[in-house]
């Protein structure tokens, strides 16, 4: 009798413990960049260290746009190259994962129109070009600083809102989730606030617009949201990870406990249970509750990528193009006749266009992910439209050691029209990169992460705390952050 109820016992134990294991969800991340290690981050702190199953499929590199290029055994940034103090997803998750700071150098600049430079720092004070840069754009200048602080201050609501549990379908519910006026930021051009605002033309179109073409390779007709993100890269305190900024996906990856499959997602398929199959190469398929897509869909991105037995309601067709940006790295001497400047010496650290339809939007001096070196780099980054060709780079440069190309389709190409983007595609079927049609930045994409993953946490279980642009004007009232 006494083996019987143990027997029963084992049995009931053996039960309860399948019920368990059925109870801990699966989920797939179809990609390796900063939005899906990021989410698997994010899904390990909500559900705990055995709660749900991750696997991240990346057939390149963890990092995607974040990544380096090896010149003369040094490495340097050709992706995303710097991180803003209010970056606090960045900072925070660098800091628990023990990852170092790296300062940006000190740096003199020039504002280029294709022929001469309107505007051109000296190699001195500091004092000096403060007083240079108010003579030519006035107060302006500081009250921009101002305009670009409020508007980000404004967005800083999203951690408050996202530390309480809420989560949101689209992109612009997120955005009016922070502040009403910031899902109107995306529909209006960037000029036309500012000039709404009382910016002068001037600044407009040199200061301005070379910030746009450095950052985004585009012009001030981006959306008011993306352009306050792009001017405020050009503030101070700016930094990056030590080593690379590759080794914070890198290391999200690691300390989220993911699988991770190095293999190339060919297809989703919908199954009749509402569950669904990743179709990799080598005809590999496994089954998930719930998949994340981190990775860019646009019409001009040819991934070969399908859903499959879907329902015939279900549309996700690709919108919108990703603009094209080629990062060309150059060790060598700048040819300082070529851009006017008498000496060597006086060669400003960067080049930015005011002008989109030159062979280059800028060059800047660029230093190793690792160590402080003690003189000036001889080493360039020139970001254009189009690959350069051997004749333009021989003009641009006075001698030529060593040159690495890295061809990107690198954000999307903004414009101040209505969009639909969708974090939720379906059920339990999610896309991170949405959120790249706000602004395409390190930071918006741990947002976006962080979105996704409150958003299947709700799904799963808990109570779902997902906002509406009418909803979320409530929250902004009600709820105090």
């Amino acid at each position: 009798m006494r083996a019987k109820q143990v027997f029963g016992i084992f049995l009931l134990s053996f039960c309860l413990q399948l019920e368990v294991n059925a109870a801990v969800p699966r989920i797939g991340v179809i990609g390796g960049g900063i939005g899906g290690t990021g989410a698997a981050y994010f899904l390990r702190k909500l559900f705990g260290p055995k709660g749900i199953k991750i696997d991240v499929y990346e057939h390149g590199a963890i990092g995607g746009r974040l990544a380096t290029v090896n010149v003369d055994g040094f490495e340097y940034e050709t992706g995303g190259s710097v991180i803003h103090p209010k970056n606090h997803y960045v900072v925070g998750i660098m800091k628990e994962l023990g990852l170092g700071r790296r300062k940006t150098h000190e740096s003199t600049f020039g504002l280029y129109d294709g022929n001469r430079f309107l505007f051109r720092e000296a190699n001195t004070w500091n004092f000096i070009n403060t007083l240079k840069i108010l003579w030519r754009y006035g107060i302006n200048v500081i009250t921009l600083q101002d305009y670009v602080s409020d508007m980000l201050g404004k967005f800083e609501r999203i951690y408050g809102l996202q530390k309480s549990g809420f989560a949101f379908p689209s992109v612009n519910d997120l955005m009016a989730g922070t502040d009403l006026e910031l899902a109107e930021a995306l529909h209006v051009s960037l000029k036309e606030a500012l000039l709404h605002e009382g910016f002068s033309k001037l600044l407009i179109d040199e200061l301005v617009t070379a910030a746009i073409a450095v950052d985004y390779g585009q012009t001030t007709d981006v959306h008011q949201f993306v352009g306050s993100v792009a001017l405020a890269g050009a503030g101070a305190g700016l930094f990056a990870v030590e080593g690379g900024n590759f080794k914070l996906p890198v290391k999200m990856l690691d300390a989220s406990g993911a699988t991770l499959k190095k293999v190339h997602v060919s297809s989703i398929e919908l199954l009749n249970t509402g569950k669904y199959l990743i179709h990799s190469t080598g005809n590999h398929s496994i089954k998930y509750d719930a998949v994340i897509m981190a990775f860019p869909y646009a019409e001009n991105i040819n991934s070969n990528f399908t859903f499959r037995n879907f329902p015939s309601t279900f549309i996700y067709e690709p919108s919108g193009n990703y603009h094209r940006t080629v990062s060309t790295v150059v060790k060598g001497e700048l040819n300082h006749t070529f851009f006017g400047f008498e000496d060597a010496a006086d060669v400003v650290d960067e080049i930015l266009c005011v002008r989109t339809d030159l062979a280059f939007n800028s060059i800047g001096r660029i230093y190793p992910v690792s160590g402080t070196p003690n003189k000036k780099s001889d080493v360039w980054k020139v970001f254009s439209q189009v690959p350069l060709s051997r004749e333009q780079i021989d003009s641009l440069f006075k001698s030529v050691d060593k040159i690495v190309v890295k061809d990107w389709l690198a954000y999307p190409h903004y414009r101040a029209d209505w969009r639909h983007d969708k974090f939720r595609v379906h059920d339990n079927l999610y896309h991170i990169n949405a959120i790249e049609w706000a602004a395409s930045a390190m930071e918006m994409s741990l947002v976006g992460a962080k979105n996704v993953a409150l958003s299947f946490y709700h799904d799963w279980g808990e109570p779902i705390v997902e906002a509406t642009v009418e909803e979320t004007v409530k929250l902004n009232l009600k709820v105090d952050l």
